[in-house]
């Protein structure tokens, strides 16, 4: 793993970002399509959007939140508390959006 650029330390100083592998096969595109299979059998299952009805931006914070959990319950990520509790506040924007990959399982 990359080693971690120190965060801002006033708040809205730009966060120096980690490089991040996205091709086919690597680390990241295992976990992504493990965290896409979660959050896919939480949405077609008995709690989701298909058999009570929820908004559009409810049901995607559902899934990403059922493709983090997963991850970490596999221990595959782990939340750096330290970095979050040393930084004065996080972006929340990406500041180069991508193109993900509209369909991750292929």
């Amino acid at each position: 793993m990359t080693d971690k650029p120190p965060v801002p330390a006033t708040m809205f100083d730009p966060w120096p970002r980690i490089p991040i592998d996205t091709a086919d096969g690597s680390p990241f595109d295992r976990i992504a399509r493990l965290a896409v299979y979660a959050a896919d059998d939480w949405t077609f299952g008995p709690n989701g959007p298909f058999t009570q009805p929820m908004t559009p931006a409810e049901i995607c914070r559902r899934q990403i939140r059922e493709g983090l959990l997963h991850l970490l319950e596999l221990g595959l990520i782990d939340i750096d508390t330290d970095r979050i509790d040393a930084s004065p506040g996080i972006p929340c924007q990406r500041e180069e959006p991508t193109d993900p990959d509209p369909n991750p399982r292929g």
